[in-house]
């Protein structure tokens, strides 16, 4: 199991940040995350009998879709699928056609109760993302670096491209539509349950002194 090689330093913030956060209303929060889908390329295990390998062909370049998703206690949001690179701007827009319609739908038109949580990417912290969010009042939550196992996103991934490995796939286009069907079926108690663990998730890293945790 591979997981981020985490500093001195790394442990201290994320202690320190899961201490500070013990008490953040997290119902109030958007998580949202990034994440790639390749075409027919999830990783699974096999058992192979003494003698006998499973061999699994696979193409230099595959297919992919760069993927963007939210959620919040009220359920899942938008999300969109691209082929580009995400940058500042491309960043800017899905704020613009994903974020604020999701905020709206869950915590009501022109609300500000709600804040976005998200990494520290540099695409999320340049100048033109800050003065985006400045500009039409989304108020973002301080976050740890090198710490995608607290944010619940990841486990709805998981889900996502396990549920994607079941469906014989072949086109860009039919992998594009199935997440959006695949998203689209995620339950709703499913988001709420997710934002529930963020209590345990805080309790955990305390425990383990800033260091990786298993959820």
């Amino acid at each position: 199991m591979s997981k981020p090689l985490l500093s001195d330093d790394h442990r201290k913030n994320r202690l320190k940040w899961a201490k500070d956060h013990l008490y953040t209303d997290w119902d109030l929060v958007i998580f949202s995350d990034e994440t790639t889908v390749y075409l027919n390329q999830v990783k699974g295990r096999v058992w192979n009998p003494p003698g006998n390998k499973k061999i699994v062909r696979t193409v230099k370049h595959p297919t992919k879709v760069n993927v963007w998703g939210c959620f919040s206690s009220r359920g899942f949001g938008r999300i969109i699928c691209f082929k580009e690179n995400l940058n500042a701007k491309r960043m800017c827009n899905i704020y613009e056609r994903a974020l604020l319609p999701t905020a709206t739908d869950h915590f009501g038109p022109g609300s500000t109760s709600w804040k976005l949580q998200e990494d520290n990417d540099p695409k999320h912290m340049s100048k033109m993302a800050k003065k985006w969010r400045e500009e039409n009042g989304v108020q973002r939550i301080d976050w740890p670096s090198m710490s995608p196992d607290i944010n619940p996103i990841e486990n709805v991934w998981h889900l996502l491209k396990m549920s994607l490995q079941k469906r014989k796939l072949t086109t860009c286009r039919s992998l594009t539509a199935a997440i959006h069907r695949e998203w689209k079926a995620l339950p709703v108690e499913l988001a709420g349950r997710l934002v529930e663990t963020m209590k345990n998730r805080l309790f955990q890293v305390i425990e383990k002194k800033g260091d990786f945790i298993l959820h």
